[in-house]
């Protein structure tokens, strides 16, 4: 029997798949499951590191290089694509970040606020819009994952990056509503701190509960649930991987001294 997260003749494009983050553990999960790949990103070698990690899985994989915050190049792309590939039946967006924008609400630049709004909310609807269009037009069902993060209940010198992940979600949830009628489900996953290729494994965090950051491939699990048929009933939600930290209490201090009191004697 066909298992609920075979993704077997279902090309799934991941744009951002750039480096040892998000992006490249999604489309290592997706080659996993059986989905063909394509991916679109910035750099040449990390389409070369992709195209390498894919093919490595047996499955069909293609890679475009492109400006994804610039209409024209991102619309080309995907099409592009397409045309290798076939029809994109699930789309991920992981394109974002707070790229060192940190600015108290006195002083926010609107210069610096408009970047991270383009790099992290302006590029989604346009890529949905024509793998959208696309599964409507040919009459196909499909599945949309965003990535959006636990900055979306608000942080403090984040403020852009709290707004355009805010705005995200909100666009989620009304593509979710206009679209489940077709058969096309559209989701979010919002990590909270998850560790980069140059973090050490196994770093404590006493803020979270799991007492520890999140993995790039855990990550990428809740992506696979939310684009195969085990989530076939799941549209318009939003959903965290973070460890807990989403629950904010106890926190800090607090959790520090809960865990030690609760941790078993040699442990």
């Amino acid at each position: 029997m066909r298992s609920r997260l075979d993704l077997t003749g279902r090309p799934t494009l991941v744009v951002g798949g750039g480096g040892a983050g998000i992006g490249s553990a999604v489309a290592a999960a997706a080659a996993g499951a059986g989905a063909p790949v394509a991916v679109i990103t910035h750099n040449a070698d990390h389409a070369e590191a992709l195209l390498r990690l894919v093919r490595a899985a047996g499955v069909a994989v293609a890679a475009a290089v492109a400006d994804v915050l610039d209409e024209g190049s991102l619309v080309a792309a995907i099409a592009r694509l397409q045309d290798e590939l076939g029809p994109i039946r699930n789309l991920v967006n992981v394109v974002g970040g707070a790229a060192g924008e940190y600015h108290r609400p006195s002083a926010q630049p609107i210069d610096s606020f408009d970047r991270v709004m383009e790099r992290n909310l302006r590029y989604v609807p346009v890529s949905c819009r024509e793998v959208g269009a696309a599964l409507l037009a040919a009459g196909e069902t499909g599945s949309i994952v965003n990535i959006s993060s636990g900055a979306a209940r608000g942080a403090p010198l984040l403020g852009a990056y709290a707004a355009a992940k805010a705005g995200l979600e909100a666009l989620t949830r009304s593509m979710a509503l206009a679209w489940g009628p077709h058969g096309i489900r559209v989701n979010a996953v919002s990590p909270g701190t998850t560790r980069t290729g140059d973090q050490e494994r196994g770093e404590v965090a006493p803020g979270i509960p799991l007492r520890r950051r999140g993995e790039a491939s855990e990550v990428a699990a809740a992506v696979l649930f939310l684009l195969s048929d085990l989530s076939s009933y799941t549209t318009g939600h939003i959903l965290p991987v973070d460890g807990g930290a989403a629950l904010g209490h106890p926190g800090g201090e607090q959790l520090s001294a809960f865990a030690g009191r609760d941790r078993p004697a040699g442990r």
